[in-house]
């Protein structure tokens, strides 16, 4: 992506989350978000398709950045994937939990799906099934932990991904 065409996108998704901070998504109109920007209603629509797509493309970006500094950590077994997972997740509480306020949370879980998936084909059924239990259970957690406001540590979240026991028994 050109310079250019990254301080466009970046000035739209940092407005878009000032404008949700004042308002439900209902009341934001692409105008009123690209005078916010400072950028053209066609430069809105080059680098968007809608609001939503704002949402998951910075948790995109966030993400494949995160997974580029760390992925060579994760494979030499220096760095826990699932702990990092979580603190990764953590630096972008603040963006989450107003997602998730403003009924927003589908490009979210959309992002957690397609991080999973990693650029895979599911063709494969079994692929395709074993990716939606890791992301599935991902998003319970993260859905969870943002429920209860993010207050628990991402160790702790993290803890549930190794648990081989599902429910306590007798309860």
């Amino acid at each position: 992506m050109r310079r250019k065409d990254v301080i466009i996108t970046d000035s739209i998704t940092q407005a878009l989350f000032i404008l949700l901070k004042e308002k439900e998504l209902s009341e934001i109109s692409v105008t009123d978000l690209v005078a916010k920007a400072g950028v053209s209603r066609s430069s809105f629509y080059r680098n968007f398709n809608s609001f939503e797509d704002v949402i998951y493309s910075y948790f995109m970006n966030k993400t494949q950045s995160w997974w580029k500094e760390n992925e060579q950590t994760f494979l030499y077994g220096e760095k826990e994937v699932e702990m990092s997972v979580f603190e990764h997740l953590f630096t972008m509480k603040e963006e989450i939990l107003l997602v998730y306020k403003k009924g927003l949370y589908y490009p979210f879980e959309k992002h957690v799906f397609d991080c999973v998936k990693g650029g895979r084909s599911l063709i494969d059924k079994e692929q395709a099934y074993l990716t939606a239990r890791v992301s599935g259970i991902i998003c319970g957690l993260v859905n969870e932990w943002i429920r209860r406001g993010m207050t628990d540590s991402p160790a702790y979240v993290a803890g549930f991904l190794k648990r081989r026991t599902w429910y306590k028994a007798g309860e």
